[in-house]
C-alpha cells in the first residue's frame, strides 16, 4: 500500500512553509488518515487548504474542455476590450486571437485587459500569456521557495502583438498569478492599473492529492516582479469604486 501521508509531507516540504509536524507525528497521531494529516499540516501553515474534488461528471468534463480564457473581446468607443479570467491550457491562443483586430486595424487608441474575475492559475501558461504584450523577459518573474530564488522568463517568438496604451482593470477577485500578470504588465508593458487594491495572495499554489475527495492546496513559492510587491495586494494606478472593481461575472 502506497504511503501517502509520506508522499503529501514530502510534496509541502518542498513548498513554503517553515515548520511542518515530524513526518512520524502525523503517522502516530492519524495512522493511515491522509485527510488527518493534511490538517495537521494546514494548523502549521495557515495558507495552504483543503479543496474538495468534484465527483466526476461527464457533463461537467465537457463544459470545462468548452470553458475559455478569454471570456469577453468586444470593440467599444474604438477601444478593444479583453475580459481574461482564466489561464486555461489554449490561454495564448485564445488572448491572441483576440488582439489580432487590434494588429490589422490601424490607430486603435488602447486596448483594455480585464483581469477582475481572474483569480490566478497555470504560472507557465500566465507568462506565455504576457509575452503577447510584452514580447520575451529574460528575468520577468522571480519565485522564492525554501530560500533560494530563481529567474522566471517570458518566453516569446515573436514581438508584442501591440505596443500601444494598455489599461488593465483590477478588483478584490484578481489574485495570484491573476495579479502577477498585471505586475509583469504595468513594468514591462506600461501599463496603467485602474480599480481598487487587489487580493494580495503573492505565491503560487501545489496541488497534492490527499484522497478521492481531497486534495490539499499548498504555498509553493513567493511570486515577485523585479521592484513590485503585492503581498498586501496591488495599489492601482487609477482608483475606481468598489462596484466598478468587482467581478462582473454574476451580471455579465
Amino acid at each position: 500500500m502506497p504511503d501517502r501521508i509520506g508522499r503529501i509531507w514530502e510534496l509541502a516540504q518542498q513548498g513554503m512553509a517553515e515548520k511542518l509536524p515530524p513526518l512520524e507525528e502525523l503517522k502516530n497521531k492519524c495512522g493511515a488518515d491522509a485527510v488527518c494529516a493534511a490538517r495537521l499540516i494546514i494548523d502549521a501553515e495557515p495558507r495552504a487548504r483543503l479543496q474538495r474534488v468534484p465527483a466526476p461528471d461527464t457533463d461537467r468534463i465537457r463544459l470545462q474542455k468548452r470553458t475559455s480564457s478569454v471570456t469577453h473581446a468586444e470593440w467599444r468607443a474604438g477601444r478593444r476590450h479583453i475580459r481574461l479570467n482564466y489561464f486555461g491550457r489554449n490561454v495564448r491562443e485564445e488572448l491572441r486571437h483576440a488582439l489580432l483586430p487590434v494588429a490589422i486595424k490601424a490607430g486603435v487608441p488602447e486596448v483594455v485587459l480585464d483581469l477582475r474575475c481572474n483569480g490566478g492559475g497555470d504560472v507557465e501558461r500566465m507568462l506565455s500569456a504576457a509575452g503577447l504584450f510584452t514580447g520575451p523577459v529574460e528575468q520577468a518573474l522571480i519565485a522564492k521557495a525554501d530560500g533560494a530564488s530563481r529567474p522566471l522568463p517570458i518566453t516569446s517568438d515573436t514581438p508584442p502583438i501591440f505596443s500601444g496604451r494598455l489599461t488593465v482593470r483590477i478588483g478584490p477577485d484578481t489574485a495570484s498569478s491573476g495579479e502577477a500578470l498585471a505586475a509583469l504588465l504595468k513594468k514591462f508593458a506600461n501599463a496603467r492599473l485602474i480599480g481598487t487594491r487587489t487580493q494580495g495572495k503573492s505565491y503560487s499554489q501545489q496541488v497534492i492529492p490527499v484522497s478521492q475527495r481531497w486534495h490539499l492546496l499548498f504555498p509553493q513559492a513567493n511570486l515577485r516582479v523585479p521592484g513590485i510587491d503585492w503581498q498586501n495586494g496591488l495599489v492601482p494606478d487609477v482608483p475606481r469604486s468598489e462596484a466598478e472593481a468587482a467581478c462582473p461575472r454574476n451580471r455579465a
